[in-house]
Order: structure tokens, then C-alpha cells, then sequence
């Protein structure tokens, strides 16, 4: 017997959303499927915070910090940890690629889907950098360059400084930031 499963697109993840069908859950849609998301415990939130006001600070006028806000992909609409997007109203949607510069996530347990699926979904958007703060082992993954779908560039990094367009971020800094 096959297991027939339904595909939430876009349209109507947004109208259950609307209908206040997940009102009490804690979701994200990963290729038209609902990911429960873990709940944040202190440390997580504390170094995102940090992290997200330093990135701020970098990229400067133009740019703003979006922490645990959905972003929309073809076919998901995950709510990573940090990203930084274009500074505009984001009333009627939410960011989309063209409007996204960098994407962060802090992984303590999430290291699997943070490195697998979340990694391709924005290879596949073309985001053009996506950095995954290891909590567990204290390094940065940096993603960058994707052609067709893969990030052709690929780092861990304990130490040193990533390079997003003009941006030089300190990986003590986000690492600190973990601590």
C-alpha cells in the first residue's frame, strides 16, 4: 500500500495561517510539508539577538534583521533564525530571495536540518550567503556561491572573519555571541 501525503503549497499554508489553524503551533513549511520547530531556550535566544543586532551594524543603512520571521521560497516558508533583508515593508509578503542578503541559523539539536534541507531550499533560492552557528562544536558553516541550486563554497570556521559582499563578519563574534 502506498502512502498517499498532501503538499501545502504557499496559498493555502497562508490560509490556514489566516484561519488561525496553527494558532498553537509552532511550524514552518519545508518543501510543502509542516516542520514543528523546537522551542527556543535561553541561550538560543539570547545569541541570536546579540548576533542580530551586530549583523545589523555591519550591513548598515539599507539593511535590517529579521529574527524568527518567515522568509517565501518556491515552495516553503521557513523562519530562520536571523536574516538580514532589505529595509522596506514587509505588510503584504514576506521577504522573498531577491530581498534577502544573508540567512543565519544557531543549531544546538537542528544540525541535521539546518545542514541538510535548509541548506538546499536556499542553494535553490539563490540566497547568495547562509551561515550555520554550530552551538554543539562551536563553528561556523558558511554556504556561498550557488549555481544551479548547490552552494558551490563551503566552510567551517572556528576562527577568522567570513566575507558577505563587502561585510566582514568575525566568527569569534558570532561564536561569543553562542556562549
Amino acid at each position: 500500500m502506498t502512502l498517499a501525503t498532501y503538499k501545502w503549497t504557499i496559498d493555502h499554508y497562508h490560509q490556514a495561517i489566516d484561519a488561525g489553524i496553527f494558532n498553537d503551533q509552532s511550524i514552518e513549511l519545508l518543501r510543502g510539508e509542516l516542520v514543528l520547530m523546537p522551542p527556543e531556550g535561553p541561550e538560543h535566544a539570547d545569541s541570536c539577538e546579540t548576533t542580530a543586532r551586530y549583523l545589523e551594524r555591519l550591513f548598515g543603512d539599507g539593511w535590517w534583521s529579521r529574527q524568527g520571521k518567515p522568509v517565501t521560497l518556491a515552495d516553503s516558508e521557513p523562519q530562520p533564525d536571523i536574516a538580514i533583508v532589505r529595509e522596506q515593508s514587509y505588510r503584504s509578503c514576506h521577504p522573498t530571495p531577491k530581498d534577502i542578503r544573508l540567512i543565519v541559523e544557531y543549531a544546538y539539536s537542528t544540525q541535521a536540518k539546518d545542514t541538510g534541507i535548509k541548506r538546499d531550499l536556499y542553494a535553490e533560492a539563490g540566497i547568495l550567503d547562509y551561515l550555520v552557528i554550530d552551538l554543539k562544536r562551536s563553528s561556523v558553516n558558511h554556504y556561498a556561491n550557488p549555481i544551479k541550486g548547490i552552494y558551490t563554497t563551503e566552510q567551517t570556521l572556528t576562527d577568522g572573519v567570513i566575507q558577505v559582499g563587502q561585510v566582514q563578519i568575525e566568527v569569534q563574534r558570532l561564536l561569543r555571541s553562542a556562549h
